[in-house]
């Protein structure tokens, strides 16, 4: 017992002949420790997650820009409206994407026609088909067409590079944002875009769609230490003796 600092007592534990309190602070430091650990992961890839709460742009519902690369390089995603012509009344609508700013920055995205080279889970831009470009469309709707031709998309993915400006010689990277097409709820002339999330390497790996950061040893380490210790605690009482109080 620590005299000299009454704040830091240990809770005081009844022992009894078979080491059960010993066995219980051995779990109880087991658990509480892998609280403690922090939690980190595989600092190559930076991953932000919006699944849980998609941004989405439409005309009318705002833009939004992926302005957390390392650079000077943004990724911007906005809405227009241009009226017919010929005088027909109709407007066609209009969500793009690609290099925020064409005078700063490097970005490129593929295309296919106008519109984004989508790719599913798994495959990397090197071996994605279609037409290196800072800007395309990734949907398109007035009264009488839509585009993409199949008219909406889910979980595809837009790959893209970029140059990082803070490094020497500014050198590639890769990334990826998880995207989904529908009309926008009200009115069936407007494209809607669901930006599910981002990723992109800092190493230069030209990553695989969908790739994420895999935990580190020290988080799983973490996991697995307050696994056993919550199991740990839950079988020593019930197999502690009878009348052991605490």
């Amino acid at each position: 017992m620590n005299v000299d600092n009454p704040e830091v007592q240990p809770k005081t534990i009844v022992a009894d002949s078979n080491g059960d309190s010993a066995k219980l602070l051995s779990l109880l430091a087991l658990a509480t420790g892998a609280v403690a650990m922090p939690q980190t992961s595989n600092a190559d890839i930076v991953y932000t997650d919006l699944t849980a709460n998609p941004v989405h742009v439409y005309p009318g519902g705002g833009s939004f820009v992926i302005n957390n690369l390392p650079g000077t390089a943004q990724i911007g995603f906005h809405t227009f409206a241009q009226a017919s012509r010929g005088g027909h009344s109709s407007t066609s609508r209009f969500v793009t994407g690609g290099q925020e700013n064409p005078a700063v920055g490097y970005v490129r995205i593929r295309s296919q026609g106008s519109f984004f080279a989508l790719a599913n889970a798994g495959q990397r831009w090197g071996t994605l088909v279609g037409k290196v470009t800072s800007y395309a469309l990734g949907g398109f709707n007035n009264y009488s067409r839509i585009g993409p031709s199949r008219g909406s998309y889910n979980n595809q993915y837009l790959l893209f590079e970029f140059k990082d400006s803070t490094q020497p010689g500014s050198p590639m990277r890769y990334g990826w944002i998880l995207l989904g097409l529908a009309v926008a709820p009200g009115d069936g002339r407007y494209p809607d875009l669901a930006i599910n999330g981002y990723a992109w390497d800092t190493s230069g790996t030209q990553i695989v769609a969908g790739q994420v950061p895999e935990p580190t040893a020290a988080a799983l380490l973490a996991l697995g230490a307050l696994t056993l210790g919550a199991k740990g605690l839950r079988s020593w009482r019930k197999n502690r003796p009878a009348g052991t109080k605490s």
